[in-house]
């Protein structure tokens, strides 16, 4: 689960949250060797790992396609590989609460996996297979 968006609002977010977890421990590595890592990284920290996408427009060259809006996005994943829900702004305590907290309805305990990496209460994923797991949807 994460955030994301088309606005320079967003990618400063991004980069913000970005800039908070580095100084909270965590180790960062680029997704691009024609980006910087500012621009584009995979974050780890005890087992968890965040994707952060903060992106300035720019225009086209050999190596990219053209970017003519700002572009911001963080995704989250647990060491059980699941997603997890996250605000705008970086909390350890959110991400690690994130591992006993539904996606779906947000009710705290034992939490389990749908699709590729959704998670859920016991209560919410029957519907979230229905929803997600559809005949050849790991295709």
């Amino acid at each position: 689960m994460s955030f994301e968006g088309w606005t320079e609002e967003i990618r400063q977010r991004a980069a913000q949250y970005r800039s908070d977890a580095l100084a909270d421990g965590w180790t960062s590595e680029p997704l691009s060797k024609w980006e910087s890592e500012e621009l584009w990284s995979r974050l780890h920290r005890d087992g968890f790992t965040l994707q952060i996408v903060a992106r300035l427009p720019r225009p086209q060259s050999e190596h990219s396609i053209a970017i003519k809006k700002p572009n911001g996005m963080v995704h989250a994943w647990g060491p059980d590989g699941m997603g997890i829900k996250i605000g705008r702004h970086y909390s350890w305590d959110e991400l690690r609460a994130g591992l006993t907290t539904c996606n779906e309805c947000g009710t705290r305990g034992k939490t389990y996996r749908f699709s590729f990496a959704g998670r859920c209460c016991a209560t919410c994923l029957p519907a979230m297979k229905k929803k997600h797991e559809y005949p050849g949807w790991e295709n």
